[in-house]
């Protein structure tokens, strides 16, 4: 998709998910699981090896994830679920203590949102972006408007599995910084249709807020024909329909500074 890759790194601190909505019917995390024949169940959260990977060092005593990275947080799960409230404080800790890099996750759990932050969380944490997820007209309509009044510095609305026509203007304003939208993965995905895409484009350009257009989908129509995309293609095909707005280097909305303080830390 990008030879900027570089600049992003994974971090998983638990794995494993329960499903909750539309949504979740075909979740990746499930289909992995099962493809590398994992004997514990997807639904079953536990902590994972790297629960403390931002604050890992090399032998030089270098950091595990150098300064300037994007970390995408908690693709495995969902950071805000409730399994994981006696884990969470220590993951805002490091996400505190490691200033020197972005911490990027996506939730469909927003409503849990207060309930899961630290006590010094205040406006929200310089260095954190909060995802609120919407596949569909019926989400939208229940998260956004929760999303909209919540203190986080830096939002971006997640239309991902996109499966319906979504109408979201009336939560695009100027605290948005990025509407990213995809098409579900997966032998079983549902379609994606590109009128539905570029419906979210045209909200997104009438209110001067960044849009992505990230993924396809494995099935994906345009001009009324489905067609069948490979996983392989799925985020260069989207990419090459040429249709994100404002959007600059690494894939990051322009609006976005990609800048951080470096801070000295001690085991």
């Amino acid at each position: 998709m990008s030879e900027h890759w570089e600049i992003y790194a994974d971090w998983n601190p638990w794995h494993g998910c329960t499903k909750i909505s539309p949504g979740c019917k075909y979740c990746y995390v499930y289909r992995q699981d099962e493809m590398y024949g994992s004997e514990i169940a997807s639904s079953l959260c536990r902590k994972t090896a790297n629960f403390n990977l931002p604050i890992k060092r090399k032998r030089d005593k270098s950091w595990k994830i150098e300064s300037g990275k994007m970390v995408f947080t908690c693709f495995t799960s969902d950071f805000l679920l409730e399994d994981a409230d006696p884990w969470r404080p220590e993951c805002w800790e490091m996400m505190r203590l490691r200033s020197d890099l972005w911490f990027f996750f996506f939730t469909k759990r927003i409503d849990r949102f207060m309930q899961c932050v630290p006590d010094d969380w205040g406006d929200g944490y310089e260095n954190v972006i909060v995802g609120c997820t919407a596949e569909n007209q019926a989400m939208a309509d229940y998260r956004l408007p929760i999303f909209r009044s919540l203190p986080i510095r830096h939002k971006a609305i997640i239309a991902s599995p996109l499966l319906t026509a979504m109408d979201i203007t009336p939560w695009l304003d100027e605290t948005i910084e990025e509407v990213s939208v995809g098409g579900e993965s997966g032998v079983d995905a549902r379609p994606c249709d590109y009128d539905w895409v570029l419906s979210l484009r045209e909200q997104c350009i009438a209110k001067d807020v960044p849009f992505r257009f990230h993924q396809t989908g494995a099935h994906f129509i345009k001009d009324g024909r489905m067609y069948r995309v490979r996983r392989c293609h799925q985020l260069s095909q989207a990419h090459k329909a040429n249709i994100d707005y404002k959007i600059g280097r690494y894939l990051v909305p322009e609006t976005v500074k990609l800048e951080w303080k470096e801070i000295d830390y001690h085991d």
